[in-house]
């Protein structure tokens, strides 16, 4: 059965096809059938905000006007767009950036001992995984050491794409455990202590001792110290800020809840983490998506697990300030059948 139009088109948007949206809303909204289909046009202010097409966005905002006797959304055009991650990539120079991959001849072993000791120069490292598409038994008792020793060390990591690498390991669990199959689980275990996901690693741990009939590793705390400083600072910054409005305007703004930001994909593995804490001692967990460009088609289905976890676990889940783009890809996705969707206003 076919999508509606607006949710085919938000499909088109996630998967960045974005010419092929314009096209499918601007052809929805001249037939005698769509023309009246006012988040169609909705869409389209978003699509066009978002390709920042000022020209078009005016041209649809005169149509607008006429067809439904309303002021158009305005363009969101503010001072601080430039830290929108909607309008520029992320400037920042990332020194410490180590993309884990095999070399030219297929070795993965010695490329583990080069992160190793990059991590060690640096100080801190973000280690993208990405490319990583094999890993032996060996190699992966190699990285989970290497990891593991920086930990200790308390050395500030970051990672990219763990979603992927924690996949590949998994399909190398069998029904009937073996002893070499037994490193990947225990490289998936120090995986999941980084990222901080204790109940993850409680429920495999009774896997682990089911499958071989042995105690697994226990729980370890792990902070990232760069992470923490930077999060009590914005902490602190907020609530001066929130202390600050009290005395010249009022009560501060209502929190909106946690804010994700720029393209969610398997590449937010961090923001996912972060997400899954804060969810974590809430009965009520708003989402923010104001600055949400876009929910990547690819990681869609992964996101949708997440929710569906969350308000699993006994908590209600609410998107708030949800664009016409991403409201329509969630609704298409079934995100509804365990989250509040609340839209911005636009108009």
């Amino acid at each position: 059965m076919r999508l509606p139009a607006a949710q085919e088109a938000a499909v088109l948007y996630s998967a960045n096809h974005v010419d092929a949206a314009i096209g499918l809303l601007r052809t929805e909204i001249k037939e005698t059938a769509g023309k009246g289909n006012k988040q169609a046009w909705l869409m389209l202010f978003d699509l066009y905000q978002a390709a920042s097409n000022r020209a078009a966005f005016d041209e649809l905002s005169m149509l607008f006007t006429v067809k439904f006797e309303q002021s158009p959304p305005p363009w969101g055009e503010s001072g601080d767009a430039s830290a929108d991650p909607r309008r520029a990539p992320d400037s920042r120079e990332r020194k410490d950036l180590f993309v884990l991959k095999p070399n030219a001849s297929g070795d993965l072993a010695g490329e583990i001992e080069k992160f190793r000791a990059f991590a060690e120069l640096t100080g801190t490292v973000r280690l993208d995984v990405s490319k990583i598409t094999r890993i032996s038994a060996e190699e992966a008792t190699l990285l989970g050491n290497a990891l593991l020793l920086l930990r200790k060390r308390n050395l500030p990591m970051w990672f990219n794409n763990l979603v992927t690498l924690e996949t590949l390991l998994r399909s190398n669990f069998n029904e009937k455990a073996t002893e070499i199959e037994r490193y990947f689980w225990l490289l998936l275990f120090e995986l999941l202590i980084l990222q901080g996901k204790n109940q993850e690693f409680e429920d495999m741990g009774l896997e682990y001792a089911i499958a071989f009939e042995m105690s697994p590793p226990n729980w370890e705390t792990y902070v990232n110290s760069v992470a923490a400083t930077q999060a009590k600072a914005a902490g602190a910054a907020k609530t001066a800020a929130a202390a600050a409005s009290s005395h010249t305007a009022g009560p501060s703004r209502e929190d909106h809840g946690f804010p994700l930001k720029g393209v969610i994909s398997t590449a937010s593995a961090n923001q996912i983490a972060e997400l899954n804490g804060y969810a974590a001692n809430l009965q009520e967990v708003a989402i923010d998506t104001t600055k949400v460009l876009r929910i990547d088609f690819a990681f869609a289905s992964a996101f949708f697990e997440v929710v569906k976890g969350i308000q699993l676990a006994g908590k209600r889940v609410i998107f708030s300030n949800l664009n016409e783009l991403n409201a329509a890809l969630l609704e298409a996705f079934g995100f509804n059948r365990y989250a509040i969707l609340v839209r911005k206003k636009s108009i």
